[in-house]
C-alpha cells in the first residue's frame, strides 16, 4: 500500500473511534481511516498485519 499514514496518526484515529464519547470525534476518526485506506475493513486488515509483523519480530 502506498502513502500509508504514520503509525502514530493511525493510532490517533483508532483512539478517536474507540475511546471518546463524542460522536463527531468518533465519526472523524472513522472517516480519516476510510479516506486513508479506502475502507474501514482495509484499515483493520492493515493494522492486524502490522500487529502480526511486530509479534513475529519480537518487538
Amino acid at each position: 500500500m502506498k502513502n500509508v499514514p504514520p503509525e502514530s496518526l493511525i493510532r490517533t484515529w483508532v483512539w478517536m473511534m474507540s475511546e471518546t464519547n463524542n460522536p463527531d470525534i468518533m465519526n472523524k476518526g472513522r472517516q480519516n481511516l476510510i479516506n486513508a485506506f479506502g475502507s474501514l475493513q482495509q484499515a483493520i486488515e492493515y493494522i492486524e498485519k502490522q500487529v502480526d509483523l511486530t509479534e513475529k519480530n519480537g518487538a
